[in-house]
C-alpha cells in the first residue's frame, strides 16, 4: 500500500476536504502548523488498488510528486505514525470516496516544498486499516526487515540431502569447527546424556594396545623406540619415546589422508588444505591439537564380530589379514542380537579378530612375511555407498575398530551379494571419511577385554573417554583411551 507522509514537523496538522465529502483531521495533541521542507518522494505506488486525489485546502501547489494512499471505505478510522512524527494522526472518512478501479490515488500535501536531494527519507511505515469503528484505534509503527537468511547446518542434512558430499566442510579455515570435524557433534548435551546412561557400576576397560604393536609394521614404518635415560646419576630416570602412532592403537587424524577432488590439480585434506600447508611447520591447520582440546567423549557402541560370527555363522572361517568384508547387512544384524539402538553422536567400535589373531595365532614368520608383502590385505567393513550413507545418517561421531584400516584394504571396485543378485560398487571410504566429512577413523584399537566385558554384562553400550596428544600440527596420535561401564 502506498504511504502517507506530511512535513517532518510532529507539531503540523492538516485539514483536507473533498468536494461533496466530509473528512475530519486531527492530531494529538493540537499543534500549529509550521512549514517546513518536506523529504523527497517516498511514495510506493500499486495500480492495483482504488485511488482519489486529495488536495489541502488553501495551499500552493506542491512541487514533489504526490505520495500515494488508499481509497478507504464509509466509517473506517486510520491511524498513522511516522519515526519523526511520534503524534497519532486520527482520520475519520464518513462517507465513500469514490474513484475508478484503475485510476492511481494520489494525495498532495500542497503545503510541503520539494525536499533537498540529500534529505533523509522517512522510513517506511505500515498502516492497518482495522475493522470499523467508532472509537480511534492506536497503531504501531512496524520496521520493514528482510529476513536474515540462516546458514545451513550441513551436519544435520541427509546423506542424499549434501550439496557436495565429497566437500562437507561447514568450518572456517583454522576455527574450531573446521578443526573439530565430525567431533563437533559432541555437544556437552550429548556427553552428559552418554554419561548419565552409560555409566553404572563404574568399571574400566582399556582400549590401547600395546605401543610395542605391530612390532614389525607394514608400510616401512619403522617399530617403536623406547629409551630409558638416567638422571643424576641414578637418582631417577627420564625416558624418551620414538615411535610412528600408525603402528599401535591410533586416531587417524585429518591431516592423514587426503582424495581427489574434480577441479583441483591436486589432493586435498579436510578443509581444502593442502600437502603443502602440512608440510610447513608453522601451519597447525587441523592439526591434533584440536581433538586434544576437547577429547574424543561420548557413549561408545561395540559391534562384536568376531562373537556374532562365532554364534551365527560357525562355518565362516576368515582371516583378519586378509581381504574379507563386512556389509552393512551383517552390521545391522549384530545391533540387532546385541539389542543396540544408535544414538547421534555414538562412537562405533568394530570388533574384527586383529590384535587376538596377530598375538595369539601369528609366529614371527607370519609377521615377517605380512611386513614384507608389497599387496597387504586387511580384513574390515565393506566400502560402499550404503555404508557411507548409515554411518552419516545414524550420525556416529568417530568410527574405530581393531582392524589395520577399519574398512577392508584394499578398496575393492565390487563388492558380491549372492547368485542372481547384482554387484554393488566400492569405494574407498577414507577419501571420504577423513578428507570429506572430518570423522576419526580409529584402528588397531583392543577390543579384546572389552569384548569380554559386554558380554558379561549384557550390554555393549559404554562411556568413551579418549585424550588424543595435545600436539599442533600433529597427524595422529594414540588414542588413550578408556571404556567406563
Amino acid at each position: 500500500m502506498g504511504s502517507i507522509h506530511s512535513a517532518p514537523d510532529p507539531a503540523s496538522a492538516v485539514e483536507v476536504e473533498v468536494p461533496a465529502k466530509q473528512v475530519q483531521v486531527e492530531t494529538v495533541p493540537e499543534p500549529t502548523l509550521e512549514a517546513t521542507p518536506a523529504p523527497a518522494e517516498t511514495s510506493t505506488k500499486q495500480p492495483a488498488e482504488d485511488v482519489v486525489i486529495v488536495e489541502a485546502a488553501d495551499a500552493e501547489p506542491a512541487s514533489s510528486e504526490p505520495a500515494a494512499v488508499p481509497a478507504v471505505a464509509p466509517a473506517e478510522t486510520f491511524i498513522v505514525a511516522t519515526a519523526e512524527t511520534p503524534a497519532l494522526t486520527t482520520v475519520e472518512v464518513e462517507a465513500p470516496v469514490e474513484a475508478p478501479a484503475e485510476v492511481p490515488v494520489r494525495t498532495r500535501v500542497d503545503d510541503a516544498v520539494e525536499a533537498p536531494a540529500e534529505a533523509a527519507v522517512d522510513p517506511p511505515v505500515e498502516v492497518t486499516a482495522p475493522e470499523a469503528t467508532s472509537e480511534p484505534v492506536e497503531a504501531t509503527e512496524t520496521a520493514v526487515v528482510a529476513p536474515a537468511e540462516k546458514p545451513v547446518d550441513l551436519h544435520a542434512l541427509k546423506y542424499d540431502e549434501l550439496p557436495d558430499k565429497r566437500r562437507v566442510w561447514p568450518g572456517a579455515p583454522g576455527s574450531r569447527e573446521e578443526g573439530l570435524g565430525r567431533l563437533c557433534l559432541l555437544t556437552p548435551d550429548v556427553v552428559a546424556s552418554a554419561a548419565a546412561s552409560s555409566i553404572r557400576t563404574g568399571q574400566r576397560v582399556a582400549l590401547n594396545w600395546d605401543l610395542t604393536k605391530l612390532d614389525i609394521a607394514n608400510f616401512n614404518r619403522a617399530p617403536t623406540q623406547h629409551h630409558i635415560m638416567s638422571l643424576l646419576g641414578g637418582a631417577g630416570f627420564d625416558d624418551v619415546y620414538i615411535f610412528n602412532p600408525q603402528q599401535s592403537s591410533q586416531w587417524d587424524g585429518l591431516r592423514h589422508f587426503s582424495s581427489p577432488y574434480e577441479g583441483s590439480s591436486e589432493r586435498l585434506f579436510y578443509g581444502g588444505v593442502t600437502s603443502g600447508d602440512i608440510a610447513n611447520r608453522s601451519n597447525t591447520r587441523i592439526g591434533m591439537q584440536h581433538w586434544a582440546q576437547e577429547g574424543i567423549v561420548g557413549r561408545g557402541v561395540l559391534l562384536d564380530y568376531v562373537e556374532y560370527a562365532r554364534t551365527h555363522l560357525p562355518d565362516l572361517k576368515y582371516k583378519a589379514l586378509s581381504d574379507h568384508a563386512i556389509p552393512l547387512s551383517v552390521l545391522l544384524d549384530i545391533a540387532r542380537v546385541q539389542n543396540v539402538t544408535f544414538q547421534r553422536g555414538d562412537i562405533l567400535f568394530v570388533r574384527i579378530g586383529l590384535t587376538r589373531e596377530w598375538d595369539d595365532e601369528m609366529g614371527p614368520a607370519d609377521k615377517l612375511a605380512y611386513a614384507q608383502s608389497k599387496n597387504p590385505q586387511h580384513a574390515g567393513v565393506e566400502g560402499t555407498e550404503e555404508m557411507l550413507r548409515w554411518i552419516w545418517d545414524t550420525g556416529f561421531a568417530a568410527v574405530a575398530g581393531d582392524a589395520v584400516s577399519f574398512e577392508v584394504y584394499p578398496p575393492q571396485k565390487e563388492y558380491s551379494r549372492g547368485e542372481g543378485q547384482p554387484t554393488v560398487p566400492g569405494v574407498f571410504m577414507h577419501e571420504y571419511l577423513l578428507p570429506a566429512w572430518g570423522v576419526p577413523v580409529g584402528e588397531l584399537f583392543d577390543l579384546e577385554a572389552l569384548s569380554r566385558m559386554c558380554i558379561a554384562q549384557k550390554r555393549w553400550t559404554f562411556f568413551v573417554t579418549s585424550s588424543p596428544l595435545n600436539m599442533p600440527g600433529g597427524v595422529s596420535s594414540p588414542p588413550n583411551c578408556l571404556a567406563i561401564f
